[in-house]
């Protein structure tokens, strides 16, 4: 939460996704809107806050967590409602990728 608020000067959501052809699993950080069950899947800022420890312990578990950490830091892309998000590829084996989602 910090490292995004650093970053790009509001709380944003992160999550793993595949892309089309499901051969690679990114990271995606995106923007939320607390309050606002259309845009926001946490409930509570509890909930966001445990989803974010998830997703660092994922990315802790497959050796991805200071790459990330270094893209954020470097990325010039910025997330934006309704149009852009922020993704990072991760550097998955075949059964790493199976595993994460």
């Amino acid at each position: 939460s910090d490292l995004l608020m650093t970053k790009w000067g509001a709380p944003l959501d992160v999550d793993f996704q595949r892309d089309a052809s499901l051969n690679q699993v990114y990271c995606t950080v995106m923007p939320i809107a607390f309050g606002q069950k259309l845009k926001c899947r946490h409930e509570t800022e509890l909930d966001y806050l445990m989803h974010l420890q998830g997703v660092v312990e994922v990315l802790a578990k497959y050796d991805q967590l200071e790459d990330f950490v270094a893209f954020v830091g470097s990325t010039k892309k910025a997330p934006k409602a309704g149009t852009d998000s922020v993704p990072f590829r991760l550097n998955l084996d075949k059964d790493q990728k199976r595993q994460i989602l």
